[in-house]
């Protein structure tokens, strides 16, 4: 099987002069944008942008709106393709749905966050946000299961100053027993 290659040249262009895809689909809930901020702060950029180039000078993105966002006017890594507009709509539309098909093989992912060091207690959340057995994928298809919520329930919320300390009362208090799971609003 012979894969085309759209791809076409690789550039820097600064975030702020690349147009936003009007067709975007996706929203970026500020939880996105805190672990995005956090990663780009400690990490880098360490993959680029998807691109399409208009013909006129200008480029359109496909992919990576919440990093040219956060970017600004930085220069940022962007794959130039030479797809048209109706394909650039075709992965626009499948580029992320495709990705989210894959499963998590929690352990394997515990085991690499178990390697990792870093200084950054902004990380560091993230990363046990990640390990946390509550934050997994919701079902696909079937559902998930959730006849507990019909059930009458008492709720405490708590306001934390900051992640880290949202996540050392949220391990406290499951070590005692209760059931807790992360709000972040």
């Amino acid at each position: 099987m012979e894969i085309k290659d759209r791809i076409k040249s690789f550039r820097r262009i600064k975030a702020s002069q690349l147009i936003p895809n009007s067709r975007n689909w996706r929203t970026h809930p500020a939880a996105q944008e805190t672990a995005l901020r956090t990663i780009l702060n400690e990490i880098g950029f360490a993959a680029a942008c998807l691109v399409r180039d208009c013909g006129d000078g200008t480029y359109e993105l496909i992919d990576g709106h919440l990093r040219a966002n956060i970017a600004d006017d930085a220069k940022i890594p962007c794959l130039i393709s030479d797809l048209t507009a109706p394909e650039a709509d075709q992965v626009l539309a499948t580029f992320d749905s495709i990705t989210s098909l894959a499963e998590t093989d929690q352990s394997a992912l515990n085991a690499l966050i178990e390697s990792i060091t870093t200084e950054s207690e902004d990380l560091q959340g993230l990363l046990q946000n990640l390990k946390s057995s509550s934050l997994q994928l919701p079902e696909q298809e079937s559902g998930v299961d959730e006849t507990e919520l019909l059930t009458e329930r008492f709720s405490v919320l708590v306001d934390c100053k900051a992640e880290a300390e949202q996540l050392t009362l949220l391990e406290y208090l499951k070590s005692e027993g209760y059931q807790c799971r992360v709000w972040i609003s």
